[in-house]
Order: C-alpha cells, then sequence, then structure tokens
C-alpha cells in the first residue's frame, strides 16, 4: 500500500537517522520496556473506555508495539505492523496529536487494511517526544466504534505519554 502522505524520502522524519539512532541507543525492544509501560497503556484503555491502548515505536519499515493493553490477533503475535499501516506514523510526522474519530471517512486512513480488514475505527495519538527532540513513537488508544474525543481526553493521554517518555528516558539515566 503505498502511502500518498508520504513526504519524499529524503524529506520524510520517519526515516530520519538520527531519529532511528535514538530508538536503537534507548533499546526500546528490551523486554522490560514493555514491563514499565504497559501500565499505562491498561491506563488509557480504561480512562478512555476504549479496548486498546498502546505504545508504539516507528521505524523506518515497521511499527513495532513496545507495550499494550487490548492487542491480540496478529498484530500481537507479529509485535506490530507495517509502516505504513500505523496510524502513528502521523503523529511521528507532523509531531502533534493525530486524532481519528471515524476512520471509514478519514481521508488519511479510510483505506487502511487496520481500518477495511481489523475493524479498527477510531483512533487517538500524541507523540512521544524525546528530551532530544526525537519523536519516537506515539502513546495512544483505539477502538473499533466511531468517536469523538474531548479535551479532557486528550490530556489524560498527553499526561499517559509525557509518563511514558519520563520512564523512557529514566531508563537511558541509569544506563548511562
Amino acid at each position: 500500500m503505498n502511502d500518498p502522505y508520504a513526504p519524499s524520502p529524503e524529506l520524510d522524519p520517519v526515516l530520519d537517522v538520527a531519529r532511528l539512532q535514538e530508538i536503537a541507543d534507548l533499546d526500546l525492544f528490551a523486554p522490560e520496556v514493555s514491563n514499565i509501560l504497559s501500565d499505562l497503556a491498561r491506563e488509557a484503555s480504561t480512562r478512555l473506555d476504549l479496548p486498546l491502548g498502546m505504545v508504539n515505536i516507528v521505524l523506518d519499515e515497521a511499527q513495532y508495539v513496545a507495550a499494550h493493553h487490548g492487542v491480540g490477533g496478529w498484530i500481537a503475535e507479529a509485535q506490530g505492523t507495517p509502516v505504513e499501516w500505523a496510524f502513528c506514523r502521523f503523529a511521528v510526522r507532523d509531531r502533534t496529536d493525530f486524532v481519528v474519530e471515524d476512520a471509514h471517512v478519514h481521508e488519511r486512513v479510510k483505506d487502511n487494511p487496520l481500518v477495511t480488514e481489523d475493524g479498527l475505527r477510531c483512533y487517538a495519538g500524541i507523540p512521544l517526544i524525546t528530551s532530544r527532540g526525537h519523536a519516537l513513537g506515539s502513546f495512544c488508544v483505539a477502538g473499533t466504534e466511531a468517536r469523538s474525543f474531548d479535551e479532557a481526553e486528550m490530556k489524560v493521554l498527553r499526561d499517559l505519554a509525557a509518563e511514558a517518555i519520563r520512564r523512557i528516558e529514566d531508563r537511558r539515566a541509569v544506563a548511562a
């Protein structure tokens, strides 16, 4: 699936070498990362009354699910999706919140296999931006029914995303 919203490769923040190096330096594939972030994903899912809460890391060719609550099936087994299917890539590229109230009509995602095949319908993601300025991925919630997200809910997500970044960067401080 070609991404009609992708910037040219030389301008695509997803492909930024320094960003990808930061992901590698933070060792976000270590098993303990899921342990320190899963409770935040569960809290987001619970507080926003949605089935899915995730901390996703956007790589150059894939999206890695670093921590989750409610994710099952092939995504849980694969621990991610192809990057071109990742809603989170928009939060990384744009460095801002990305919200989809109804994926069936949203221009950027309506033809996405996660929508057409897996039934994803709503999504709200906050970019995970490190103190060094790199957007690692997104702290997000998703569900199978269309819905809006009010400012109080977005604040909950922003606060939990900030806590996720704090925990990720605390690992860097301990390793240093």
